[in-house]
């Protein structure tokens, strides 16, 4: 019985190195290999989001990103950035012959609660892999009570 848990245990680790080596060059947008270790996916979409009395700023990492790619939007004090990002490499030899081929599509999305914007003024710029916006705050009316009359 010792032997069949051994041969079953080989076979199993067999199986998983085959996987590993089928899939260790598939990596989205370098997402890890792991997706669901939450330390390994910090790294996407790193942003810095600082808060002034007129407005917010963002800005958010996004390597390697088209322009037209990327789409913002903003909804019920919720901005939303996502992107995907398509790639191809091709490393061929002298005579043309691909030794390696690998296409690869990855999407990512993250959201922000960001409470009292002015969406008609929102501005976002993208440079250098970084995208950069600026959400205005509504400006308050001075004229309306902040003081609630309870009946």
């Amino acid at each position: 019985m010792a032997n069949e848990l051994t041969n079953s245990q080989n076979y199993n680790r067999e199986l998983r190195n085959r996987l590993n080596n089928w899939f260790s060059g598939y990596n989205l947008l370098d997402f890890p290999k792991d997706i669901f270790d939450a330390h390994a996916m910090t790294s996407f979409m790193q942003s810095d989001v600082v808060e002034s009395d007129k407005n917010y700023t963002i800005a958010i990492d996004m390597p390697g990103m088209n322009k037209e790619k990327i789409h913002l939007n903003y909804k019920n004090g919720v901005l939303t950035v996502s992107g995907t990002r398509e790639t191809f490499t091709d490393l061929s030899d002298h005579d043309g012959n691909i030794l390696h081929n690998e296409r690869s599509v990855g999407h990512v999305s993250r959201q922000y609660h960001l409470p009292d914007v002015d969406e008609k003024n929102i501005h976002a710029k993208y440079e250098g892999g970084v995208l950069k916006v600026t959400l205005p705050k509504k400006e308050e009316d001075p004229e309306s009570p902040s003081n609630i009359t309870i009946e």
